[in-house]
């Protein structure tokens, strides 16, 4: 008896987890394929060429995704926060240096992607839909981040303001186009 509830309990968290993975998986889809979506419009791409574009943008969003993954810091890492702790943490000169070093050395990986990207994408987009790629793509980017609550939105995902609108009150804006559907 006891064998078998430690076996439940084993499968249990094993499809727990793996359902985690494929929720995973299909958020960061869900939010290609809008990706995918807008800069199609944006751009306004023939039916040809987002044929041609969208394997090609698939590789370049997966090695980006890949790039800006290095630096979050993994589980367990990073400073510890104790629930309900306000005050912030002072930083010393040396580590503020160590955050903008990393932070430029992805930075500098992001770029060498955007350029080991740019022949590829010449060969589906013309010159006035490549000279405006990457500010698109850097606008629906910022826009899915604001709606996912990362620190650029206005708000976050428990409706508080973010970073950038501190004392500013007010809803989500992912929540405000809710109530009107």
């Amino acid at each position: 008896m006891k064998k078998q509830l430690i076996l439940f309990l084993v499968s249990l968290c094993a499809l727990s987890s793996s359902a985690q993975h494929v929720k995973n998986d299909s958020i960061h889809e869900r939010f290609f394929n809008a990706k995918v979506r807008e800069l199609v419009y944006r751009l306004e791409m023939t039916d040809d060429q987002k044929t041609k574009f969208v394997p090609v943008y698939r590789k370049y969003n997966d090695e980006m995704r890949a790039v800006w993954a290095e630096g979050r810091p993994k589980n367990g890492e990073g400073r510890k926060v104790e629930k309900g702790e306000h005050q912030k943490h002072e930083r010393s000169s040396a580590e503020v240096a160590a955050f903008k070093k990393k932070h430029m050395q992805m930075q500098q990986k992001a770029q060498n992607v955007q350029m080991k990207y740019l022949d590829e994408f010449a060969k589906v987009l013309n010159a006035k839909q490549m000279s405006n790629f990457y500010e698109v793509e850097a606008k629906i980017q910022k826009k899915l981040m604001e709606r996912k609550g990362h620190k650029g939105g206005d708000m976050r995902r428990d409706g508080k303001p973010g970073r950038n609108q501190k004392g500013k009150q007010g809803e989500c804006p992912a929540k405000k186009s809710e109530k009107k559907s």
